[in-house]
């Protein structure tokens, strides 16, 4: 006996409903897998040793130096009251900046070892190697451990040794143990709203360009090229006050007892306090005075 037709149909519909769900199914664990491939790649390749080359005593340029920070967080080398002020807005991915770094900086530091400058680095996020971000953040995080300027120098390093991959992820965390520093505190650090707090403030300079350099607040123009070392240290000579660390004039000894004796000009005795005061009786002349007629008996004479 033959089948309904609408039996047929609802068969039908039935064994393509089933076809859709095993189709379904088979992309849904192709797709499964594929992350999970990708994610264990991430993690094997995440957990790999990377080359982090460590320079020796990094720390060696700065010493002598006083480290401090801006009111908005920017790291600062020098005296705070020092007559110029010398600001770079620069990013560890940025050529330019690597190039300042590696020609000026040094000669720079002279200056400011010897108090005639203080030197401001704004962080910002310019350059063609990838994370300027993380490198920037990484390095603002070392300085709450004190090594800010230790990881500035370790980043510039970095860029030219390694190139894109300069500030991949697992490489900065490598930094973190070749620097000696405590890896739960610099994690903290490095999404917190403090250092999210001081880029925001370094992206609203509105510098487009870096390396800039700034002193007393004048930018130091050089067309398209970076200024040079000599630039750089003329300007910083040009704006620092003529009378700045002159001798001061000492003050004028007092005369000497002999300068005193030598001199026309009487002076006053200063009374002995051990002598007791005394009161000195002074004797006068008294002027005698003729007793009056009526004293002596005498008429007076008429008129």
């Amino acid at each position: 006996m033959a089948k309904n037709p609408s039996s047929r149909t609802r068969a039908a519909r039935q064994r393509r409903q089933r076809q859709r769900r095993q189709s379904r199914s088979i992309l849904l664990i192709a797709a499964i897998v594929a992350v999970t491939v990708v994610l264990f790649a991430v993690i094997v390749v995440s957990n790999q040793p990377v080359d982090a080359h460590i320079p020796d005593d990094l720390s060696a340029a700065y010493a002598g130096i006083t480290r401090s920070y801006s009111r908005d967080g920017y790291p600062q080398l020098g005296d705070g009251e020092a007559p110029v002020t010398l600001e770079e807005y620069a990013s560890f991915a940025c050529p330019g900046c690597q190039q300042f770094h590696e020609d000026s900086l040094g000669s720079v530091l002279e200056r400011v070892r010897a108090g005639q400058a203080l030197f401001t680095y704004v962080p910002l996020q310019t350059g063609s190697v990838p994370n300027a971000q993380g490198a920037a953040r990484a390095a603002l995080c070392a300085g709450q451990q004190g090594l800010f300027w230790e990881m500035h120098d370790l980043l510039f390093d970095w860029q030219t040794r390694y190139g894109n991959t300069a500030f991949s992820q697992n490489r900065l965390l490598a930094a973190v143990n070749g620097l000696g520093m405590r890896e739960s505190l610099f994690t903290g650090c490095f999404n917190s709203s403090a250092i999210t707090a001081t880029l925001a403030a370094a992206l609203n300079e509105d510098i487009s360009t870096t390396p800039t350099l700034r002193v007393n607040g004048v930018t130091l123009e050089a067309g398209q090229a970076l200024p040079t070392t000599a630039t750089i240290l003329g300007a910083i000579d040009d704006a620092t006050p003529d009378d700045w660390r002159l001798p001061q004039t000492p003050p004028e000894a007092p005369p000497t007892s002999e300068a005193v004796a030598a001199t026309d000009e009487p002076t006053a005795t200063q009374p002995d306090p051990t002598v007791e005061p005394t009161i000195e009786v002074v004797e006068t002349e008294v002027e005698t005075i003729p007793d009056s007629p009526a004293a002596t008996g005498e008429s007076a004479p008429a008129g």
